[in-house]
């Protein structure tokens, strides 16, 4: 380019730079192509104007996701991201099946009448308590079962609640936490021949509540819906394990409860004008339903159908174990573990950066942001954690 200022009689012509033998190790002297007074200078050569031209035809173009789109790239690497993507998803949807038996084949077991011990020579109208699971709070230690009277059918298997027709309709008293007792008080002789027709037979003596005062948890077999609530205390089911340690060994915690049950008849202590008298045995108890994120087994113990020498009593007594479901631990473990690897690539991203001073991890600032979102990202994931407990477990 030329440039021809007239002042006076006086000429100025610049030329630039030779930008084609341009070399980057070179330093530019701004007085070379320059000359003064001289209007036949020349420069040395001329500078091509270039032309940037987009070749990009954009007719060639296919529709996103369309056969064309497909096939005009790389298909394979795309085949094995949707194949991976499937098998993965299949992959948790048998896990998550497998669990979901194994849950079914637990509530299946809580219910089996088979189960439990009713002795070699169980009477031939056997009565149980059906427990209906509501709720477990750890935080509050604590298990709340609502219980209803049922009786065995002849087929050993189906129980059915008390109250469904009149010949299964009694009324029963149920006590918790009590001890049963040889009666010792007297009956009068008007009550004798009512209580006889009754079906009781009284020259062998008859039971009752330790406690003559204390009044029933409730009334149970006059109605299919009748039932009483209770809640269970649960505390740690191994001494001096740390693993299983209740919310401190979360989700490998052991929780266990008690509950001791006695049952009266309503109708022949009122005969007999005797508080808390006529107790009876009852010949086990089941579970029905489920807690989320918990499996409460029972263990039932019937004191009837083990007595010695001496009279030790006539109870129910109701052992609980709750644990995590193998769903629960492998969703915790599967979280902890996205946790802690969050936690040790972030740490070693920033040691790199600031420790050992490779500042170019930080020419982005994708790093940054990824350090800033893990502060309220990984508190989120471990609240996703089922049941999760407060902070001080094991596991977090």
């Amino acid at each position: 380019m030329q440039t021809d200022n007239h002042h006076g009689d006086k000429t100025i012509s610049i030329s630039r730079r030779h930008v084609n033998d341009y070399d980057p190790q070179s330093t530019y002297d701004p007085y070379r192509s320059t000359s003064y007074n001289n209007s036949s200078y020349a420069p040395e050569k001329t500078l091509p104007v270039p032309i940037i031209q987009h070749a990009h035809d954009h007719s060639k173009e296919h529709r996103r996701f369309s056969k064309g789109w497909w096939t005009s790239r790389d298909v394979w690497p795309r085949i094995t991201y949707l194949t991976t993507g499937i098998l993965l998803c299949l992959i948790w949807i048998g896990v998550m099946i497998a669990f979901a038996e194994q849950e079914v084949k637990a509530q299946q077991h809580n219910r089996d009448v088979a189960s439990v011990n009713r002795g070699d020579s169980p009477s031939p109208f056997q009565l149980f308590l059906k427990g209906t699971l509501k709720k477990f709070d750890p935080v509050e230690r604590a298990l709340t079962v609502s219980w209803s009277a049922c009786y065995l059918q002849e087929d050993n298997i189906t129980i059915t609640e008390l109250g469904d027709s009149p010949n299964t309709t009694v009324s029963i008293n149920v006590y918790r936490d009590v001890k049963v007792m040889t009666d010792s008080r007297n009956i009068t002789p008007d009550h004798f021949s009512e209580l006889q027709g009754l079906g009781y037979n009284l020259t062998e003596g008859f039971l009752r509540i330790d406690n003559t005062s204390v009044p029933p948890i409730g009334v149970l077999g006059q109605h299919t819906w009748d039932s009483v609530d209770t809640q269970i205390d649960f505390s740690q089911a191994v001494e001096n394990n740390s693993w299983t340690q209740p919310l401190f060994g979360y989700p490998f915690d052991v929780w266990a409860g008690q509950i001791v049950f006695a049952t009266t008849d309503r109708v022949a202590s009122e005969i007999a004008n005797l508080s808390n008298s006529f107790a009876f045995g009852l010949d086990g108890a089941v579970l029905s339903d489920s807690t989320l994120n918990w499996r409460i087994s029972l263990t039932p113990n019937n004191t009837c159908l083990v007595q010695g020498t001496e009279f030790e009593g006539c109870e129910l007594h109701l052992s609980f174990t709750g644990k995590r479901p193998p769903l629960v631990r492998f969703a915790a473990l599967l979280a902890v573990l996205v946790n802690w690897l969050s936690t040790i690539g972030i740490f070693v991203l920033t040691s790199e950066a600031v420790i050992m001073g490779r500042m170019y991890i930080l020419t982005e600032t994708d790093i940054l942001g990824v350090c800033f979102t893990a502060l309220f990202a990984l508190p989120t994931v471990r609240a996703l954690l089922p049941g999760a407990p407060d902070f001080g477990a094991i596991s977090t």
